[in-house]
C-alpha cells in the first residue's frame, strides 16, 4: 500500500523563513527605525538562517492506524454543539429552521412510511378501518361457507333466491331465503324425530324378545307400561311415547318433567335452553 501524501496547503507552517524575517525587518525599519527591536530580529533571523533548512519538498507520510476508523467514530469523543432539539436525529450540519423542519415532515422519502397528515398515513394507522376490514373479511368467508354448505345438503336448495335478487329487491329476498331456513330446520327436526322414534321401536321390539324367551322378567301389569326407562345395552334407549303422552295428560304436575330429557345412555340431563327462552 503506497503512502498517502498530504498536500502542503494542509501541512503546519512551523518557524518563520528568512524570507517573512526580512520582510518584517523592512516593515519595522520604515515606521520606527532601527532599534533595540529591529536589532533582536536581525539576530533572530541571522540565527534561523544560520539553521539547516527543512526538506519541504518531501511529502509527509502518517503512520498506519491499528484499525478502520471511520470519521463518525473516532478515536476521541468530541462532543460536538447539537443543532437538532433532543430526541431527534443529529444533525451534523447546520440548525434547521421550523420551515425547513416543517417540510422535513411533511416530504414523502422512497421506501419509506408515509407522513403524517396524509391520507396513506390514516389509513395504514386506523385501526377502525382494520378492524373493518378483517371483519369484512370473516363474514364473507363464513356468509359463503354456510351457504355453499346449505345448498349442499338442504332439500330446498332450489327455493332459494338468486343472489341478483339481493340488489333489486333486497327484503322479500330475504324474507324468502329465512322462509327456506325455517322449512330445512322444520324437514331435519321431523328426520332426527323419526330417527329417534325407529330406535325406541327397535328397543321396545328386543325387551318384548327377551320377554318372551324368559331373559327378562315381565311387568306386573299388562297393558300398562311401565314409567321406568329400560336399559338396553344394545342400542340407545330415547324417550318412551307412552311415557311422555302421559306426563302430558298429568297436567301441571309433569310440568317440571318436561325440562328433562334422557340421553341416549338412559340419563337424565335438563334441557338446555339458548338465551334461557328456548
Amino acid at each position: 500500500m503506497s503512502p498517502a501524501q498530504i498536500p502542503h496547503f494542509l501541512l503546519p507552517r512551523g518557524l518563520p523563513t528568512a524570507r517573512t524575517l526580512r520582510t518584517l525587518q523592512q516593515t519595522q525599519h520604515a515606521g520606527h527605525g532601527f532599534n533595540t527591536s529591529t536589532r533582536r530580529c536581525f539576530s533572530e533571523s541571522r540565527s534561523v538562517a544560520a539553521r539547516p533548512k527543512r526538506v519541504t519538498d518531501k511529502s509527509r507520510v502518517l503512520s498506519q492506524p491499528d484499525k478502520f476508523r471511520p470519521p463518525s467514530h473516532p478515536q476521541r469523543l468530541v462532543n460536538q454543539a447539537r443543532t437538532s432539539p433532543t430526541g431527534q436525529p443529529v444533525n451534523y450540519g447546520r440548525a434547521l429552521s421550523a420551515e425547513e423542519r416543517a417540510a422535513q415532515d411533511k416530504k414523502q422519502y422512497p421506501n419509506m412510511f408515509p407522513p403524517e397528515g396524509t391520507v396513506m398515513f390514516k389509513f395504514l394507522t386506523s385501526r377502525w378501518i382494520h378492524i373493518w376490514i378483517a371483519m369484512s373479511i370473516l363474514t364473507s368467508l363464513a356468509t359463503f361457507t354456510f351457504t355453499t354448505n346449505f345448498k349442499a345438503t338442504s332439500p330446498f336448495a332450489h327455493l332459494l333466491p338468486s343472489w341478483s335478487d339481493l340488489l333489486t329487491h333486497p327484503i322479500d329476498t330475504l324474507s324468502q331465503a329465512m322462509h327456506v331456513y325455517r322449512m330445512h330446520v322444520q324437514h331435519e327436526s321431523m328426520r332426527v324425530r323419526e330417527q329417534r322414534q325407529r330406535r325406541v321401536e327397535d328397543a321396545e321390539k328386543r325387551r318384548q324378545y327377551r320377554i318372551a324367551h324368559g331373559l327378562e322378567d315381565a311387568p306386573e301389569k299388562e297393558g300398562v307400561v311401565s314409567g321406568e326407562m329400560v336399559d338396553d345395552g344394545q342400542s340407545p334407549v330415547a324417550v318412551d311415547v307412552a311415557t311422555a303422552a302421559a306426563g302430558d295428560v298429568a297436567g301441571v304436575g309433569g310440568a317440571g318433567a318436561s325440562q328433562e330429557f334422557v340421553d341416549w345412555e338412559g340419563k337424565k340431563k335438563p334441557v338446555k335452553k339458548w338465551l334461557g327462552i328456548w
